[in-house]
């Protein structure tokens, strides 16, 4: 029975003989039975060897040598413990650090560098996390700085203030004045550069930022080198045929634009010679053939969302005018389908031809029409056009 009570307190190690189980100092006649030494000593050696209890008991000198090895033998079993004790433990750290990691792994998806770091990870995920705008939960291609000192996507921040006057963020009140943030777009640019990013994020934030360098009206215009760039950075990334179907298009129709640029330019450094050779003013042809242009490439597809009844369209909705000045004027001049009333006509609305603009609100069944805001500037005064001279383009949803 001793025997199998040392075992126990060594942590499970090898048995030893009973007479290297020595109990510690001070209470050696506590451990076995509860008779006296001798007999104590007796029964444990008749008990090891198996025979009978009339065997003598090993000489003084030689117990207490038995002793000295067992306390060494309990001391090495105990360390052995405590090692195996600290291991388990450390065990159980490194398994909840790589937990951690795992953790912080999926939670960074977004960024393609899995073997940087766990805090390196956390770092970029909180970059490219200050990089969305407040409004869309997109990365920012064309950031500006509002006046509640939070960064922005300029058109919708722009849609926002025009039917609301406070802050995307605080919801306090907002003027209307922005700047761009430059370091913010350098950012961004940077991560996308670096291929910090993953595959999906990259592919949107290219495309977005080609077509607004391609649609640039501000000065200095737009930048046809640049967007073909995001373009065939595109084509290197797509995975599907469908994808590099869309992104051969595009260059296709970058490089319509670009021979479309360079004949204009053509024409400008001729417009004298030009003028005296047909007896009229070449500007004024040259205008007239881009709109042309423009109703050629985007008619089609604006017949396809003509608004053909009126209904309640929620303020916010994006919808466009149709281009035709003098198709609109009529429009205007008489009531439309189902109306009781004609919206009339004054010579400033006549700027709102071909335009995108934003529904302020629904007009009145009697007029079937809107309240439209220019989505660009200059904004100017809001003015109301009958339902059938507008194309749908998106329905906000906010409430």
């Amino acid at each position: 029975s001793s025997s199998s009570s040392s075992s126990s307190r060594a942590g499970g190690g090898p048995p030893s003989s009973s007479s290297d189980l020595a109990p510690p100092s001070g209470a050696r006649s506590g451990g076995a039975t509860t008779s006296g030494p001798s007999s104590g000593g007796r029964a444990s050696a008749a008990a090891a060897s198996g025979g009978s209890g009339g065997e003598a008991p090993p000489p003084p000198g030689k117990r207490r040598r038995c002793g000295k090895k067992a306390a060494a033998a309990k001391a090495q079993e105990n360390a052995n413990g405590a090692s195996k004790e600290q291991e388990g433990a450390e065990t159980g750290t490194a398994c909840e650090q790589q937990a951690e990691e795992e953790k912080e792994g999926e939670q960074s998806q977004e960024t393609s560098t899995p073997s940087s770091g766990t805090s390196t990870n956390v770092v970029l995920r909180r970059i490219v996390d200050h990089h969305r705008c407040p409004i869309t939960q997109q990365l920012l291609v064309d950031p500006v700085v509002a006046e509640d000192g939070h960064v922005y996507e300029r058109r919708p921040l722009e849609a926002w203030l025009m039917t609301k006057h406070q802050s995307p963020t605080t919801n306090k009140p907002m003027g209307l004045n922005m700047v761009p943030a430059h370091a913010a777009r350098q950012t961004v640019s940077e991560l996308i550069d670096g291929g910090t990013l993953n595959r999906e994020t990259t592919l949107a934030y290219l495309t977005d930022r080609s077509r607004l360098r391609a649609m640039r009206c501000l000065p200095p215009g737009p930048d046809l080198v640049g967007s073909r760039s995001d373009v065939e950075q595109c084509l290197k990334l797509a995975e599907t045929e469908e994808q590099r179907k869309v992104g051969q298009l595009q260059l296709d129709m970058l490089t319509w634009l670009r021979e479309g640029a360079r004949l204009a330019e053509r024409a400008s450094n001729m417009e004298r010679e030009l003028s005296m050779a047909f007896g009229q003013d070449w500007r004024s042809w040259t205008l007239d053939f881009g709109e042309a242009a423009q109703a050629m490439v985007t008619g089609p597809m604006l017949k396809e969302c003509q608004l053909t009844e009126w209904k309640q369209l929620p303020r916010g909705t994006r919808v466009r005018v149709m281009e035709d000045g003098y198709e609109l004027f009529k429009l205007c001049e008489r009531p439309p389908p189902g109306a009781e009333a004609k919206v009339g006509w004054i010579p400033e609305m006549l700027g709102f031809a071909g335009k995108t603009c934003i529904v302020q609100r629904a007009g009145e069944p009697t007029h079937r029409n809107y309240m439209l805001r220019r989505e660009t500037p200059p904004f100017g005064r809001d003015f109301s056009f009958p339902y059938d001279a507008l194309y749908l383009l998106t329905i906000c949803e906010r409430t």
